[in-house]
């Protein structure tokens, strides 16, 4: 691929050129889209939906990792949010077992970031892997840790997962 689509898709279509906090814009435009395919397609392919979508968004940030460096400058830089969308689509993938209203999305999507920003449980470490693999495995490491919390939050007596 040239340098420009690879641009493009490690930035997930731009949106890593937010000039604030251009990892929550990334997971936002992800939500954005996931929330679009979602209510677009059958019943029956949604379980599919997001863990198709996150091996997808690891493809794009794994492919052209070793030339992240090269095209941006640094190792991880901020515009570099496809490993954002990865880790969002990862929280996302338990939606179909928890109750459709928008809290579990809102809830995905702030454990995602919460994770992200904290990495919590040794998820930093996976930061040290090479190229592609150090950027996106502590998103993915986040998302699936918030997809267990909301599994989790579930399980909870009360409608916690009902209220919106």
């Amino acid at each position: 691929m040239s340098a420009r689509s690879d641009r493009i898709i490690l930035t997930f279509f731009g949106s890593g050129y937010f000039p604030v906090a251009p990892g929550t814009a990334g997971s936002m435009a992800s939500l954005a889209v996931g929330a679009v395919l979602w209510f677009q397609l059958p019943e029956t392919f949604q379980p599919w939906l997001f863990p198709l979508l996150t091996l997808l968004s690891m493809a794009g940030c794994v492919l052209p990792g070793d030339r992240i460096q090269e095209i941006f400058g640094r190792k991880d830089p901020g515009a570099v949010v496809i490993d954002e969308a990865a880790g969002q689509y990862a929280a996302l993938s338990v939606l179909p077992w928890l109750p459709q209203t928008w809290t579990p999305w809102i809830l995905a999507f702030l454990l995602f970031r919460l994770f992200d920003i904290l990495k919590p449980f040794g998820i930093r470490k996976l930061e040290e892997k090479p190229a592609g693999w150090g950027v996106l495995l502590d998103d993915v490491a986040a998302g699936i840790l918030a997809a267990a919390v909301l599994l989790g939050i579930a399980q909870l007596p009360g409608e916690w997962l009902t209220r919106f």
